[in-house]
């Protein structure tokens, strides 16, 4: 990739300096700009302008890197236009009637677009500026479904669509990578909560729930094979495609045929293997899911249990060893312990005479007492035992709906700040969506709790709009 020889050397570098953040800001507000003004080009003051509205929103003491003396905000969205000429992004041309216009460059738009797409990511949104999958396969579908005489058109069309949806696919798979991880990463139940809310509101309700329902490719799978298949077992048809692709291919008709075959084998390929794809972030999703929760119980248990004792002991010994301290940390849990051990075992330690057996008459077992260790043991299970099932919340949030058709969390926890009514609402948070009919969004006020703080939310009746 000779990327040096299409872009100038020094055309990433108002990505790598102090004043990045500002460079970008104002990148992405003269593009807004520029997207809607002529195709020909906007002027350069209407540029400056922006960057001037941009420098507004900062610090008056912001400096700009290379030219420290300027002041005034004119001064400096003036140094900083020259910066992006400089490096490359823009060009500035004087028009016949002597008014500098600005365009960006070609290489420099497309990186923009690429930083745009970036940003957007982390959200898988309904708008129009959103990252979402709506689209990719149905465009497939249509087009191979259309009668289109176009065969080599259709064929890249529904190639790239295809490559565009298994890149959405990935970028989900990733993101729930990251959720996963962070359970690993955080022991605040406010992070927790907090990263639970972002994963249902960003995630589930908006890109996985709709690769389950509208996007699923399951809806136009077996007929998007069958049409490529078709296509592949046409010999006019890869004629028609191998004579289209002949420009790309050094004008031989072999490699243009093989060509065509590959990019139709590659097409079924993938929509073959997307069903194993998406089985494994259903894995995924749940593996966050239930793992974030019981984590979320654990850490709620009081100290005065045996659990929360156990969750001390757990949190001291692992912030020990982080910090390289392992010995001191065995040493300061070893007294909490008495197991015996035995140094030296020799083989007349291990005999045992053989006694006398006699058959019983009959076998039964008796139902004995549960031992104080029986009684931990259950007590310890039971704490993970609180029953929160879909049609508990179902029913505790119509009586609810009875008065209103919205509440927040913040209201359901004012009387009732235990560890049970938390959970609740985690359960609540976790069970949104079409089939329950209400939805969550997120709030950026905090609810306080008496051990923690978390995020609060909206628990709207209804379906998402």
């Amino acid at each position: 990739m000779e990327i040096y020889k299409l872009i100038p050397t020094n055309f990433f570098a108002i990505l790598n300096c102090k004043n990045q953040e500002i460079y970008v800001r104002c990148l992405a507000e003269i593009f807004k700009t520029y997207e809607q003004g002529s195709i020909l080009g906007m002027e350069k003051s209407i540029a400056h302008q922006v960057v001037c509205d941009v420098l507004e929103t900062m610090p008056a003491d912001t400096i700009i890197e290379g030219d420290e003396e300027l002041i005034d905000v004119r001064g400096k969205a003036s140094a900083i236009l020259r910066r992006f000429e400089e490096c490359g992004w823009i060009d500035i041309d004087v028009s016949n009637d002597y008014v500098e216009i600005m365009n960006f460059r070609d290489y420099a738009i497309t990186i923009i677009q690429a930083l745009n797409n970036i940003s957007q990511d982390t959200f898988y949104g309904y708008g129009d500026d959103s990252h979402e999958f709506r689209g990719y396969i149905y465009t497939v579908y249509t087009l191979l479904t259309t009668e289109n005489p176009e065969f080599a058109m259709v064929l890249d069309q529904v190639y790239k669509n295809t490559i565009a949806f298994v890149r959405e696919i990935r970028k989900l798979d990733s993101r729930l990578k990251f959720y996963i991880k962070t359970i690993l990463d955080n022991n605040e139940i406010r992070d927790l909560i907090s990263l639970l809310v972002n994963y249902k509101v960003e995630l589930v309700d908006q890109a996985y729930y709709r690769l389950k329902t509208s996007d699923n490719v399951n809806k136009y799978k077996l007929e998007i094979i069958k049409r490529m298949e078709e296509y592949q077992s046409n010999d006019v048809i890869m004629d028609l495609i191998a004579k289209d692709y002949m420009l790309l291919s050094n004008n031989n008709y072999e490699l243009a045929k093989a060509r065509a075959n590959k990019k139709v084998d590659d097409i079924i390929d993938i929509y073959n293997s997307l069903a194993r794809i998406i089985d494994e972030i259903d894995n995924k999703n749940k593996i966050y899911v239930n793992s974030t929760i019981a984590k979320i119980k654990f850490l709620l248990n009081d100290d005065e249990n045996v659990i929360g004792k156990l969750t001390s002991i757990l949190k001291f010994t692992g912030n020990s060893i982080k910090k390289y301290k392992t010995d001191q940390a065995l040493k300061t849990i070893s007294p909490l312990f008495n197991i015996r051990t035995h140094r030296i075992i020799n083989n007349n330690s291990l005999f045992t005479p053989r006694g006398i057996y006699w058959h019983a008459e009959s076998q039964f077992l008796l139902e004995n007492d549960i031992t104080p260790s029986d009684a931990m043991q259950e007590a310890f299970y039971k704490e993970f035992e609180t029953d929160f099932s879909e049609d508990v919340i179902k029913k505790y949030l119509n009586h609810v709906f009875e008065k209103q058709n919205l509440i927040k969390a913040s209201e359901l926890l004012t009387t009732d700040l235990s560890d049970e009514a938390v959970l609740r609402l985690l359960y609540i948070l976790v069970y949104s969506g079409e089939e329950m009919n209400y939805f969550i969004l997120p709030l950026p006020t905090t609810i306080k709790h008496n051990r923690f703080d978390m995020n609060d939310f909206q628990i709207i009746r209804g379906n998402r709009p």
